[in-house]
């Protein structure tokens, strides 16, 4: 299951972003997301950013820049590498 959190604040750095979502998660739910789903480019924000939140990261196609999915990727290994 995955917390979806939109935030296009361009002056805010994607690392804020994810945290903020990340933390939102945890109130809900109460357990940390286990992985984030987000586009390419903040997917590639996040991973040159070595303040950002030691959360495994995915980028992929379909999902709009400054949008973010934290929680738990339920998908088997050999899907998720598909996707």
């Amino acid at each position: 299951m995955f917390l979806g959190w939109y935030d296009p604040d361009k002056k805010k750095p994607a690392r804020a972003k994810l945290a903020e979502a990340s933390e939102r998660y945890q109130e809900k739910f109460g357990r940390p997301p286990a992985a984030c789903l987000t586009s390419n480019a903040d997917a590639e924000d996040l991973g040159n950013d070595p303040k950002a939140p030691a959360l495994p990261v995915r980028g992929v196609a379909f999902i709009p820049r400054h949008t973010f999915y934290v929680g738990v990727d339920e998908l088997p290994a050999a899907m998720a590498e598909a996707a």
